[in-house]
């Protein structure tokens, strides 16, 4: 930031660095997360740029997602074309200690607590993100995609924006069936299974002014099956509903195509960039 101060060029690519964030409210023992933020974020004066919080699969870390899915490269590429600007990405460590949270509040720790209330607090904290309604995303790939959806829908006053990568239409514990996830990660109880579970909540439910993009692959049979039914559930509930399927497979391949796609649209969604040109899906209702 004193470089651009001095010279008042920004940088030509985003930075990544590793951080801590404390779960200070949820005390849920994590790892490390990543940061990226873009070239416009060392403006002088610093500007209040919106978050995507991204969300590794199983199995899977967050490293996952610059690593393999590319998303910090893809952001300085959409930075590019926006004076600098895109959104900051997060990637906390959704497990933790544990092989798989789905992302809930259960015996294994407040996961969801976590990712809903101490990451974001952190961002606002230490990387001066936006902060009010519309300033924050969740997405996620594969198991990482279920939990994105299930955070959006159990806090829709935090996740103004949701995406699902190849997700899956309802928690599993690991490879269980429903009837072992309920015993193993919500103690037998199906009220609180439901609960987490996108198919039950979307039924009935209303959710208008969120914004919720979902794709699969189409050599990708049970996350595609499950893609189009979240759509279709979601579109009574007046969201605002992207689906689109593309050739691929379960792969970072896919994954990282996935992201360049639906990020004009969730940096629009955010606030922070103007309405794409073309979208890569059929939104309902179409994106003005």
């Amino acid at each position: 930031r004193e470089v651009v101060r001095r010279t008042g060029k920004l940088p030509a690519h985003g930075s990544t660095v590793t951080v801590t964030i404390p779960p200070t409210d949820s005390h849920f023992q994590t790892g490390q997360a990543y940061v990226y933020v873009p070239p416009g974020w060392f403006k002088n004066p610093e500007p209040q740029l919106p978050v995507i919080e991204l969300i590794a699969g199983i199995p899977g870390e967050p490293s996952d997602w610059t690593r393999a899915g590319y998303a910090d490269t893809t952001s300085t590429a959409f930075a590019a074309t926006h004076f600098g600007l895109a959104p900051i990405l997060v990637i906390p460590d959704n497990n933790g200690s544990a092989q798989d949270t789905e992302c809930a509040n259960t015996h294994l720790g407040n996961a969801e607590t976590y990712l809903a209330k101490d990451v974001p607090a952190f961002m606002q904290a230490s990387f001066n993100a936006a902060v009010g309604e519309r300033s924050l995303a969740v997405a996620g790939l594969s198991d990482g995609g279920t939990c994105a959806t299930m955070l959006a829908l159990r806090n829709p006053h935090v996740y103004s924006t949701f995406a699902s990568y190849s997700g899956y239409a309802s928690p599993t514990y690991l490879d269980d069936t429903v009837q072992q996830t309920i015993a193993q990660l919500f103690g037998g109880s199906k009220a609180q299974y439901e609960a987490h579970n996108p198919v039950h909540v979307l039924t009935g439910g209303r959710y208008v002014g969120m914004g919720g993009w979902f794709t699969a692959g189409e050599s990708d049979p049970q996350p595609l099956a499950d893609t189009k039914q979240l759509a279709r559930l979601a579109r009574p509930t007046g969201m605002e509903v992207c689906l689109t399927t593309l050739a691929g497979t379960h792969s970072f391949e896919f994954w990282a195509q996935a992201f360049r796609e639906s990020l004009p649209w969730i940096s629009w969604r955010l606030g922070l960039t103007p309405p794409p040109k073309s979208v890569a899906a059929r939104c309902e209702p179409p994106v003005p």
